[in-house]
């Protein structure tokens, strides 16, 4: 007869056996998926430094292209680039160096904050040959314009039939009294500045606030380059988040790229080389285009002309 006590050793034992099992497959299953991980990992880590090598090699092609491409692919040409003093500093300044790396005799200009001061309203008005009872954001806008044309049309070309005779001309007049600054021109050089076939970049945006209104100064100011029939780049930072400049300029439907670039990595090599390759482009009779890895851009940079 089988006792009691052998029944319960009889069922300890069976599971202690399924116990045994399940810890010895759980045990195999831990161990083939540890293995499984590790192989994962290496090979990832070998893709991983094949995507680095691969990148290292893509950016001495650039680097030896860009060497060979630059260099006086703009010779004789004359540039002028116009910022604010909010912008982000990279992006006129690596347009500057980049243009004269090309061959281009470059002109920088900034437009100062003062174009909104309040107390400079009228010394503005006065400037411009308007009332003084016009409204600034109406000045602001009206700036943009003059300073396009007459950037756009050279000091003997430019008039402005509301202006009494022998008023000074208008970048004088904008230097003199600290509208514009600029580390190439004075006073006394601004009439010999602009004119016809004149390469114009115009750099704006950040991530602080503008020193002249983006929609009322810096965007008419393209628009104005363009209808003048200017060859002409607006270019803005990869970090300009806050007050994007170069994404306005894509919006607007109205301007054709026939005579316009944008650029939205200027401080990239990259943007750098987009910007003369695309310039070049238009001076050979092609069209512009938009440049660069944000939204709208049609390609990080132009094929070569």
């Amino acid at each position: 007869m089988i006792s009691f006590r052998y029944h319960l050793v009889t069922i300890v034992a069976v599971f202690l056996a399924l116990a045994l099992g399940v810890l010895a497959g759980t045990t195999v299953i831990k161990s083939g998926l540890v293995t499984t991980l590790k192989n994962n990992t290496r090979t990832l880590e070998a893709e991983l430094h094949d995507s680095q090598t691969l990148v290292t090699q893509l950016d001495e092609v650039r680097d030896a292209t860009s060497q060979w491409l630059i260099p006086d692919l703009l010779s004789g040409q004359k540039a002028i680039v116009v910022t604010d003093d909010k912008s982000d500093p990279a992006g006129a300044r690596n347009a500057a160096d980049v243009l004269t790396q090309a061959g281009a005799n470059v002109d920088s200009m900034t437009v100062t904050s003062l174009l909104q001061s309040r107390s400079q309203a009228g010394p503005l008005a006065d400037t411009l040959c308007v009332s003084r009872d016009t409204p600034q954001p109406t000045l602001v806008s009206i700036a943009s314009t003059q300073l396009a044309d007459r950037l756009s049309e050279g000091a003997a070309g430019f008039s402005r039939p509301s202006c009494p005779p022998g008023t000074p001309d208008l970048l004088v007049s904008l230097l003199q009294q600290g509208f514009v600054t600029s580390p190439d021109v004075n006073p006394g050089d601004a009439p010999k500045v602009g004119g016809p076939g004149q390469l114009m970049v115009v750099s704006a945006g950040g991530q602080g606030t503008p020193g002249v209104p983006i929609s009322t100064f810096m965007e008419p100011l393209v628009n104005q380059f363009v209808q003048d029939g200017n060859l002409t780049a607006a270019v803005e930072t990869k970090g300009t988040q806050i007050h994007p400049f170069v994404p306005l300029i894509r919006a607007d439907t109205n301007l054709t790229r026939e005579h316009l670039v944008t650029v939205d990595d200027m401080e990239q090599k990259e943007g750098r080389l987009a910007l003369v390759l695309g310039f070049a482009r238009m001076v050979r009779g092609g069209s512009g285009g938009d440049y660069g890895s944000k939204p709208g851009a049609d390609a990080f940079v132009p094929l070569p002309p």
